[in-house]
């Protein structure tokens, strides 16, 4: 640096008539050793990294304190890995407003905080899912700016966002520059595509990138994997198989997957999801309240519609004859 301000200073006075104001050097080692912002936003920088990579206290730092990597985000606008970090934060703190829904006068999720109507519960989620997807693509271009690999799984949490927006096309797109760019492992890439292409209307395409998403994931991250499986299958025709693997699935341990694999899915599907699930466990009276919440929704297509009111139709009791045999 000091060398490139010494050639400045030699360099000869301009010609006659073509004097510029001279622009500002850059900022040297010393002046950026004292800039307060800087040294906090390289800390943070360094802070999201370790936690990133499993080095740091990712429950104080995801869960703890809700806010913190929001607030660091706008301090620091140009700190990549802590714009992804807080992206990710965001997506997973967004959809825990799931369990905080009143579908009824009934508790149903046991939750003590207060309860949001549908309606309120979607719009904050969007728009915390959309702020997510705003930092991640400032990560992206500033990463591109420098000329650096965009931060790991920084391209992955994007086709994340976008898959829970219910943006099919850019979806689509998305997950396709992950794998490109090997972002995650590749199983991880496909059982997120067999959701776009189910919402895409593409069962078969589904279906195959379902089953490879169960086959090659490790035991540990299967039961996510069979959950997505579990609702593709429903909507390919094939509801007692679903089933059975609902049914196989409900244990105190695999819970987690189920939040896990719900996140990742648009608000209104979560409804149906949910819904399908508590129905194939035999709990029927939260099964009826999810599916009639689902069809008021305006965002449905018919035939999940037809679905949803086959499945209604099922928990209905038919009534009693009349007159007797």
């Amino acid at each position: 640096m000091s060398i490139w301000l010494l050639s400045a200073a030699l360099l000869g006075a301009p010609e006659p008539g073509a004097w510029k104001p001279a622009e500002a050097p850059p900022p040297t080692p010393w002046a950026l050793a004292g800039a307060r912002g800087w040294r906090l936003c390289q800390e943070a920088e360094r802070q999201a990294r370790a936690v990133r990579d499993g080095e740091g206290p990712r429950g104080s730092a995801l869960e703890g304190d809700e806010g913190l990597w929001r607030r660091r985000a706008e301090q620091c606008p140009h700190a990549v890995e802590v714009l992804t970090l807080a992206a990710q934060s965001e997506i997973i703190g967004a959809s825990e407003l799931f369990s905080r829904i009143d579908v009824d006068e009934d508790d149903e999720f046991g939750s003590p905080t207060p309860r949001l109507s549908i309606d309120d519960a979607m719009a904050q989620y969007r728009a915390r899912v959309e702020q997510a997807l705003e930092w991640l693509d400032a990560a992206l271009a500033e990463s591109g700016r420098r000329g650096e690999r965009p931060p790991r799984q920084a391209l992955y949490f994007r086709a994340y966002a976008l898959t829970a927006l219910g943006r099919v096309e850019p979806a689509r797109e998305a997950i396709e520059a992950v794998i490109v760019a090997q972002d995650v492992e590749r199983w991880r890439s496909e059982r997120m595509a067999a959701l776009v292409e189910l919402f895409a209307g593409d069962v078969r395409a589904a279906l195959r990138r379902a089953q490879r998403g169960v086959v090659d994931a490790p035991p540990e991250d299967r039961p996510i994997s069979r959950y997505i499986r579990a609702l593709v299958l429903d909507r390919a025709g094939a509801p007692d198989v679903a089933r059975a693997e609902l049914v196989a699935l409900r244990d105190p341990t695999t819970q987690f997957a189920r939040s896990a694999m719900e996140s990742v899915l648009p608000f209104h599907e979560r409804l149906f999801f949910r819904a399908l699930d508590h129905q194939a466990n035999g709990e029927r009276s939260p099964a009826l309240r999810l599916w009639k919440a689902y069809l008021a929704r305006p965002e449905p297509a018919e035939p999940e519609r037809v679905l949803a009111r086959r499945h209604l139709d099922e928990l209905t009791p038919s009534p009693a004859p009349v007159g007797g045999p």
